[in-house]
């Protein structure tokens, strides 16, 4: 007769992982089905795979990172502040540190390392992995059935699928079809976190990188958006943190067909006033300066010279013979350069997806689904996503983490599929 664990955890990814991990040590049986050949593929590239795993901020400032209602995900995050996240990867072996800018990394390993440590554990609390196992479909019940045309019964289900990004790691966006096979309303898989197509020609800047920027999503009918941090210029895209944490945001607004603008201020330290005295002190110390070069002092030299083409300026022009227009017109441009924005990167190089099981059909204090007794969700299979800096990773450890306790609860109180 086939063994029925108390939970089964379909995604082999880092918030199944997690789930696993805890639900064995609360003392549940646990089988965790992974399409591929192993487990947490896509964790391993996290950071640039060196695991950015969280970040050290406090629930409220974090909940503001989310695509989601505040109202919704705050229980999640007081519950899951990120020192929690920090102490249950201690409790792994691995130490962290946190770098200026808040990130929280594995010390002394990578992003592969961390995979590592939770599939030792989940081994020393007796739970079985396994690979090379495609979910095609579940029934109430619980039958989990398996591409092969086996089936695995288990008292309680958790669904870690993931997104749709980065396929060749596993994140196929299967979790869509399995929600929907049971009735359950789901949202369309989306680029959350990809760079930005233009109609610009950006072929004359690609490589050019700028450090800090402040950039403004222009949306016709919503109110804009803002965000700092590097940007990037590609043949026909633009890319950096500041450009995907809005990316998400655009993505949905080309799908209604709505206009989307781009407005980037390439010196946001800097006022008008204060670029017109920097202007001035330039004119009177080095007059004969052409303006391409004197712009370098903020810009990149191809991106100056850019600049100078939209401000209607030769780059050539000296400075004591630019005029007082022709230097609110640069100005101008260093603070609002636009860009018409057509498109998004492919969903299969977004960094994370939007979209995914619908909130309205899952209890985010539980993780638990609302109209399926042992049904339950964790990661980015729900319609969820954030920003970068480790908050999406945060969002599968808790999420993870919570759905093997609320399991737990529910066996204890017998609240959940008879065996």
């Amino acid at each position: 007769m086939q063994e029925v664990a108390d939970l089964t955890v379909v995604g082999g990814g880092a918030a199944g992982l997690a789930c696993a991990v805890t639900a064995g040590r609360l003392g549940l049986s646990v089988t965790v089905l992974e399409r591929t050949a192993r487990c947490g593929n896509k964790l391993t590239v996290t950071g640039g795979g060196k695991g950015n795993f969280t970040h050290a901020e406090l629930p409220r400032t974090m909940a503001g990172r989310f695509d989601c209602d505040i109202r919704l995900i705050m229980p999640l995050l007081r519950k899951f502040p990120f020192q929690r996240i920090v102490q249950f990867f201690a409790s792994l072996g691995i130490d962290a540190r946190t770098d200026a800018d808040g990130c929280v990394w594995p010390k002394g390993t990578d992003a592969a390392g961390i995979r590592d440590a939770l599939l030792r554990e989940i081994a020393v609390c007796g739970g079985v992995v396994k690979t090379g196992c495609r979910v095609t479909g579940l029934e109430p019940g619980w039958q989990v059935r398996i591409a092969d045309g086996s089936t695995v019964a288990a008292r309680n289900v958790c669904l870690a699928t993931g997104g749709a990004s980065y396929p060749r790691t596993g994140s196929t966006g299967d979790g869509l079809a399995l929600c929907r096979g049971l009735g359950l309303r789901a949202i369309e898989w989306f680029p959350a976190l990809a760079s930005l197509r233009t109609s610009d020609d950006l072929s004359e800047l690609a490589g050019v990188t700028q450090p800090r920027v402040e950039m403004t999503l222009l949306v016709a009918g919503d109110k804009p958006r803002t965000a700092t941090g590097h940007f990037i210029f590609a043949h026909a895209h633009v890319s950096g943190s500041s450009v995907l944490n809005l990316c998400g945001y655009a993505a949905r607004a080309l799908a209604e067909h709505k206009q989307v603008m781009l407005r980037v201020n390439w010196v946001p330290d800097r006022t008008a006033s204060d670029l017109s005295i920097e202007f001035a002190t330039a004119r009177r110390g080095h007059p004969k300066k052409q303006i391409g070069t004197f712009l370098g002092v903020f810009v990149a030299r191809r991106l100056a010279v850019r600049l100078c083409a939209l401000a209607g300026v030769p780059a050539d022009r000296i400075l004591t013979d630019l005029s007082r227009v022709e230097q609110e017109s640069i100005i101008n441009q260093l603070h609002s350069t636009e860009f018409a924005i057509t498109g998004t990167e492919p969903m299969e190089r977004a960094t994370v997806t939007g979209g995914g099981v619908s909130l309205d059909e899952v209890d985010l204090k539980t993780l638990a689904a609302r109209r399926f007794r042992g049904l339950y969700f964790a990661g980015e299979v729900l319609d969820v996503w954030a920003e970068t800096g480790g908050y999406n990773l945060h969002f599968a450890w808790a999420t993870g983490i919570r759905a093997a306790e609320s399991v737990a609860a529910s066996l204890k109180t017998g609240d959940c599929p008879a065996r």
